[in-house]
């Protein structure tokens, strides 16, 4: 077992902020799009997130082994040959969890039914956020190490029901107020989980 170490940590939009190309792409735009009018709705709800956002993560080291298409961790056991591929070669991962926090969710029930249009590009520039703050991230509890890309369930048939064991890991409600529908999707909306296994030197 890893030492039994949570590490939490904050940042305010404008330390992060948002990738707009990315966010062009989230709302199925091309990168190369011009339209003043959508660049100035953009603009708009880049000053609505950033006076709304929370950006806040935990992250916490955990051992692991493989065991055929399992990997074991300190919390349990997950089944996935992409998981199991991606972690090769590797003995310890880093678990992290983020989240832009639950004003960005106010702001798309609000707009969700006011003005459809703007409610997209909001939850557009929530994602660009919230990968901007992943990839903050990863780079931090990275740094000096070499490790795996990313890996966030959902994705490589990792289950999504194995969000309620991370999270439980992570102290992640107590420590950034994510919760989990009875679907397994979290609530705040704008959260991630993710896996970065760090390679043996």
């Amino acid at each position: 077992m890893c030492e039994n170490i949570i590490f939490y940590t904050a940042a305010t939009f404008a330390d992060v902020g948002c990738d707009k190309r990315q966010a062009y792409r989230f709302m199925g735009c091309k990168s190369d799009v011009k339209s003043d009018e959508l660049d100035c709705l953009y603009d708009e709800c880049v000053e609505l997130i950033e006076k709304e956002i929370g950006l806040k993560a935990v992250w916490r080291r955990s051992t692991i082994s493989v065991e055929g298409d399992d990997v074991i961790f300190d919390f349990g056991r997950i089944k996935s040959k992409s998981l199991c591929k991606n972690l090769e070669g590797c003995k310890e991962v880093f678990i992290f969890a983020a989240t832009a926090g639950i004003g960005v969710d106010r702001l798309l029930l609000k707009y969700k039914s006011l003005d459809p249009a703007k409610a997209m590009v909001l939850s557009a520039v929530g994602s660009s956020a919230v990968e901007c703050w992943c990839d903050r991230i990863n780079k931090e509890i990275a740094k000096d190490k070499k490790t795996r890309p990313r890996f966030s369930p959902g994705y490589g048939g990792v289950e999504l029901r194995h969000q309620r064991e991370i999270l439980d890991f992570l102290e992640a409600e107590k420590r950034l107020g994510i919760t989990l529908t009875d679907s397994f999707f979290m609530t705040p909306v704008k959260s991630v989980t993710a896996f970065i296994g760090i390679v043996e030197p």
